[in-house]
């Protein structure tokens, strides 16, 4: 991630000193922030409770051309983690065998991948709409037996990847110079099981 700030740095230092007046039609933004979701439901059946926090990270890159009218089609790609450090244990009766996590790192991630289409107004909002799939990876674990055994499996889950959905962002910038812009954005992500992630981003978006 620092590697991204540093290269974004560099493109708007590098575009400050060009002293053409060439119109600007690539837009380049970087976001990092807070995502929500309820995860209740996802340890409630588990023998261990692998929970995970509502409130986690987000970030997020793009790359728009500017269209006429002040609209952009573009690219971008975005993560959503959230993560939590597990203390729990399971005792197995049967066979005076226990199972301990001791402090398990429990990690949920999303990557969203997405076209979109983007209206710059007058008054500084600005507003995307766009269609994404995304990859989800979760920790499950499950306990089965047989007569003389009992199996304990933790098992890393990636969803398939043609999970579908759109998405709406609605964002707000300052202009810092003729080459850069420095905003807040919120997103909403909703596909066919519901609503995916609600996100809050500081965004920085340089011009070329």
């Amino acid at each position: 991630m620092k590697k991204i700030i540093l290269l974004l740095i560099l493109i708007a230092t590098n575009s400050l000193l060009a002293q053409d007046n060439k119109e600007q039609k690539i837009d380049i933004s970087f976001s990092y922030g807070l995502s929500y979701i309820d995860y209740s439901d996802y340890s409630s059946t588990s023998p261990l409770n692998l929970e995970l926090p509502s409130i986690g990270s987000f970030y997020e890159i793009n790359f728009d051309y500017k269209l006429p009218k002040n609209r952009y089609i573009g690219l971008g790609y975005s993560r959503q983690q959230h993560s939590k450090s597990i203390n729990d244990g399971v005792l197995i009766t049967s066979t005076n065998t226990a199972l301990i996590l001791d402090n398990y790192k429990n990690t949920h991630t999303k990557d969203f991948f997405d076209i979109h289409f983007r209206t710059v107004f007058k008054n500084n909002i600005q507003f995307t709409l766009g269609a994404f799939f995304f990859i989800e990876n979760l920790n499950t674990n499950s306990i089965s037996g047989d007569e003389n055994n009992i199996y304990f499996v933790l098992n890393n889950e990636k969803n398939r990847s043609d999970n579908l959905g759109l998405f709406g962002s609605l964002e707000y910038y300052f202009k810092l110079t003729d080459y850069a812009e420095l905003g807040l954005k919120g997103k909403l992500y909703y596909s066919l099981n519901g609503i995916e992630t609600i996100a809050l981003l500081p965004t920085l978006r340089v011009k070329l």
